[in-house]
C-alpha cells in the first residue's frame, strides 16, 4: 500500500478486446498481462485517490482523462504507474507487466455468418479452384450445394436430385467431375456443380454409408461403412463409377464407420480414426489406430494408438506436406467435442498444433489476465479443405449448428513457441524453443546467434539453457534451420536481473 491516504485503487486496460481489470497482488505488485500478437496497442485507466496526479513510465496523465495510450512490442511491456498526492507528500507505486506474443501461424474468422444454413456432416472438396459443400444435417439432412473461392462470397447451385440427402458422403474429384454419394449410397456426377446425372444406383454401396474414399493411383477407391447392422471394412476401386472391383474383402484395419476422408499422402493411401456408433451413443467405439497402403491391398500399421484421443466425427486434411486430424467427437469415457488439430509426416509420430502462447492460458481464478488468439470452438463433424495454399474450416456440431468460416495460413518454416523473456541471476534459465512447418518435411535444428557465453542451445530439441552470473538485459536471437537451406529466426529481448 501506499503512504498516508494516496492509493492507487483500480487499474483497467482497453483494447480491441473490450477492457480487463488488472488484479491486484501483495507488495504493490500486479498480475501480468498476457495478450496475443494482433493486439499491438493499449490503453489504461488508472483510478486513484481524489486529486492524486497519475504519471505512467514518468508521464503524467491528464487529471481530467485519466487515460493512458500506448503502443505494445511483442515480449515484455513494463509499465511503472505512480499515484501522487496533491501536496507531494505521499505516493503510491505499482508495477505491471504486459506481454504480446510473438508472431506465429494461427485460425483468423473468415466469416462469422456463411450463407448456407448452419450444419455439420456435409460433403467438402476443392475443385476448378472452389471449396464446395454438399449438404448435411441442419438437423435434417439436406441435399443443396454451395462454392466459394474466399471463404466469404458463396454461390448457391442447383441440389443434387437426391431424395434422401447427403450426409457424412464420399466426395471425389475426379477425372474433371465430382463424384457425389448420398446416404442411400447412389452415385451422382456433376461438372458445374448445376447438372447433376445418377453415375450409378446399383454400385456395392447401395443402402450403406458412413463410406470412406479417396482418389489414389488413378482409380476412385471407397472402404468401410454400414448397411444395416453390418458393418465393412472392405475395400473397392472403380475407373468410372459404375463398373466396381472388390480389391480386399477384408482390410487388417477392423470394421468401421469412417467419417471423414481417407487421406493420399507420399504416394500412399492412409486410414486413421473413425469407430462404431449404434443407435444410440452408447456403447461408444473410437479409433486412433494409422494405417497406409501403396496399392489398396497391402496394408502397415503405421501406430495402433496415435497420441490424439480416439475420436469419430474428426476431419482430416492434407496441408503443409503434412496429415492432420482436427476436432471430433466421443461419448466415452465422457461426453465431449474436441477442438484440437494434430499434425503428422509419417503417420507414427503427431504434433498438437496449438495457437501461439497457448500456455499463457489461465487454468483458473483471476490470474494471469490474458486475452487470447481468437479461435474456433470444440466442435464435430466440421468440413476441412486446403485452397490456395489455406486450411479452411467451416461449420460443424456444437450446439446450436455452426455456420462459421475459419482460415489458418502458414507459409513455411516458423517458431510455434514463445520466449522466456525473464529470469534471475545464478538460476537456471530454460526456453524450449519449438520451429515447424519446413517445406522438406524435415524436423527442425536450431543454434544462437552470437549469444553471450553462458548461454548454450540444445540443436535438436531447441533447448536454450544456461546460469548467468550476473545482469543481461539484451537481445537473443534462434534460428532454426533443416538441411535444404530454409531457416527461421526469433529475436526477443531477455532480462536478467537479481533476486531482490
Amino acid at each position: 500500500m501506499g503512504n498516508g491516504n494516496t492509493e492507487i485503487k483500480k487499474v483497467t486496460i482497453n483494447g480491441s478486446f473490450g477492457s480487463r481489470v488488472m488484479v491486484a497482488m501483495p507488495r504493490n505488485k500486479y498480475a501480468n498481462t498476457y495478450v496475443h500478437h494482433d493486439i499491438d496497442s493499449i490503453s489504461f485507466v488508472v483510478e486513484a485517490s481524489p486529486g492524486a496526479k497519475i504519471f505512467i513510465n514518468e508521464k503524467q496523465i491528464e487529471a481530467s482523462v485519466p487515460s493512458f495510450e500506448t503502443s505494445l512490442e511483442c515480449g515484455r511491456n513494463l509499465f511503472k504507474i505512480k499515484a501522487v498526492s496533491p501536496d507531494g507528500d505521499s505516493e503510491h507505486s505499482i508495477e505491471l507487466k504486459v506481454f504480446r506474443a510473438f508472431p506465429s501461424p494461427v485460425w483468423k474468422k473468415v466469416i462469422d455468418h456463411a450463407p448456407w444454413v448452419p450444419r455439420d456432416s456435409a460433403g467438402e472438396l476443392v475443385y476448378k479452384n472452389r471449396i464446395w459443400l454438399f449438404g448435411g444435417y441442419i438437423p435434417q439432412t439436406v441435399n443443396d450445394v454451395w462454392s466459394t473461392s474466399d471463404g466469404i462470397e458463396w454461390i448457391r447451385h442447383n441440389d443434387v436430385p437426391s431424395s434422401v440427402g447427403i450426409d457424412i458422403p464420399v466426395a471425389l474429384n475426379y477425372k474433371d467431375k465430382i463424384y457425389l454419394f448420398d446416404i442411400a449410397g447412389i452415385l451422382y456426377s456433376t461438372t458445374d456443380g448445376n447438372t447433376w446425372e445418377v453415375v450409378s444406383d446399383q454400385t456395392p454401396f447401395t443402402g450403406r454409408h458412413h463410406m470412406g474414399g479417396a482418389v489414389f493411383q488413378g482409380k476412385m477407391w471407397v472402404m468401410g461403412g454400414v448397411k444395416d447392422k453390418t458393418i465393412y471394412n472392405d475395400v473397392w476401386s472403380s475407373t468410372d463409377g459404375v463398373n466396381w472391383t472388390l480389391e480386399l474383402e477384408e482390410a487388417p484395419w477392423c470394421k468401421r464407420q469412417i467419417h471423414h476422408t481417407p487421406l493420399v499422402y507420399d504416394d500412399k493411401m492412409w486410414l486413421f480414426g473413425g469407430g462404431v456408433m449404434g443407435s444410440s451413443y452408447f456403447p461408444f467405439i473410437a479409433y486412433n489406430d494409422v494405417w497406409c497402403t501403396s496399392d489398396g491391398i497391402h496394408w502397415e500399421l503405421k501406430t495402433a494408438n496415435a497420441p490424439w484421443p480416439a475420436r469419430i466425427w474428426g476431419s482430416t486434411v492434407v496441408y503443409k506436406n503434412r496429415m492432420w486430424m482436427i476436432a471430433g467427437y466421443r461419448s466415452e469415457p465422457e461426453s465431449r467435442h474436441f477442438g484440437d488439430a494434430w499434425y503428422s509426416v509419417d503417420g507414427a509420430n503427431w504434433t498438437e498444433f496449438k495457437q501461439h502462447a497457448s500456455d499463457w492460458k489461465k487454468a483458473s481464478g483471476t490470474v494471469p489476465v490474458t486475452v487470447e488468439t481468437p479461435m474456433w470452438e470444440d466442435r464435430h463433424e466440421s468440413s476441412v479443405t486446403v485452397l490456395n495454399d489455406t486450411l479452411y474450416l467451416m461449420g460443424g456440431m456444437i450446439w446450436p449448428l455452426r455456420n462459421d468460416v475459419w482460415k489458418l495460413k502458414i507459409d513455411a518454416l516458423c517458431f510455434l513457441t514463445q520466449p522466456r523473456f525473464e529470469s534471475y541471476v545464478d538460476c537456471l534459465y530454460e526456453y524450449h524453443a519449438f520451429a515447424d512447418f519446413a517445406a522438406s518435411g524435415q524436423k527442425a535444428k536450431y543454434r544462437l546467434i552470437n549469444p553471450p557465453e553462458w548461454l548454450s542451445i540444445d540443436s535438436d530439441t531447441g533447448r536454450v539453457y544456461g546460469i548467468p552470473k550476473e545482469p543481461f538485459h539484451s537481445t537473443v536471437t534462434i534460428e532454426a534451420y533443416d538441411d535444404f537451406g530454409e531457416t527461421a529466426r526469433q529475436e526477443y529481448f531477455l532480462d536478467i536481473v537479481p533476486l531482490n
